[in-house]
């Protein structure tokens, strides 16, 4: 039996990038996801770092996630501007046609949707903020920039890392898989929730301020080393 890493993406009918006027879109998000996989099994595994920050997010404004197509989602408004919280309820590699519906219903373009997620090729708890790119191999960002037609639309990178051998990095999808389909140790876990935080925080930035804002928050380690 397959595992949920390894699930096959279905096709989702694509959001035109014209759901709003062109000029008009400012640079910041009208909807947040957090990608994982359903279910109490996965919640507390590296897989669903992203979607513990939709619920991070969700507790601090007292909103309950609910059903709303293929997604629980909930509104909250930050100084003012409107959000939308999402989690899809499909599997990490299906996410592309949850997100999209839900985009389409919201009449939100992928311009302002932001998506958070794992990364194996980042430190425990490193951060990382980029406006569009490829999937960079994530099955999820692959099934998402399918299903939405576009690769413009902003994502935070969350360092989840990726099991060694001999000080080698591991790259049997096999053995990735059950990596990131475990619960980190207590001392990961510290820095993914510290990186949830921050996550968080960046969330809020580029609601009230823009996207450059919480770029620059989420990035900060990028900047070089003063002289």
């Amino acid at each position: 039996m397959p595992l949920p890493f390894d699930s096959f993406r279905h096709a989702a009918p694509k959001v035109p990038e014209t759901a709003v006027p062109a000029g008009e879109v400012e640079p910041r998000p009208l909807l947040v996801v957090g990608l994982g996989n359903p279910g109490a099994e996965y919640s507390g595994t590296r897989h669903n770092v992203g979607a513990w920050c939709i619920a991070a997010l969700a507790k601090k404004y007292r909103v309950e996630l609910k059903r709303e197509g293929r997604v629980y989602s909930a509104m909250i408004s930050i100084d003012g501007h409107r959000l939308t919280l999402a989690r899809p309820r499909a599997f990490m590699n299906d996410s592309g046609g949850p997100v999209a519906q839900e985009a389409r219903r919201l009449r939100v373009p992928p311009s302002q949707v932001l998506v958070l997620y794992d990364e194996l090729d980042l430190p425990v708890g490193r951060t990382r903020m980029r406006l569009h790119g490829s999937s960079g191999g994530n099955n999820g960002m692959k099934s998402l920039i399918a299903a939405l037609g576009s690769e413009q639309f902003a994502r935070i990178r969350i360092g989840i890392d990726r099991p060694y051998e001999a000080g080698a990095p591991v790259r049997e999808p096999e053995r990735v898989a059950i990596w990131v389909l475990s619960e980190p140790n207590v001392a990961d876990r510290a820095l993914l929730d510290a990186a949830v935080e921050r996550v968080c925080a960046a969330v809020e930035v580029a609601v009230r301020d823009g996207y450059d804002a919480a770029m620059r928050l989420v990035n900060e380690d990028e900047r070089p080393a003063a002289p």
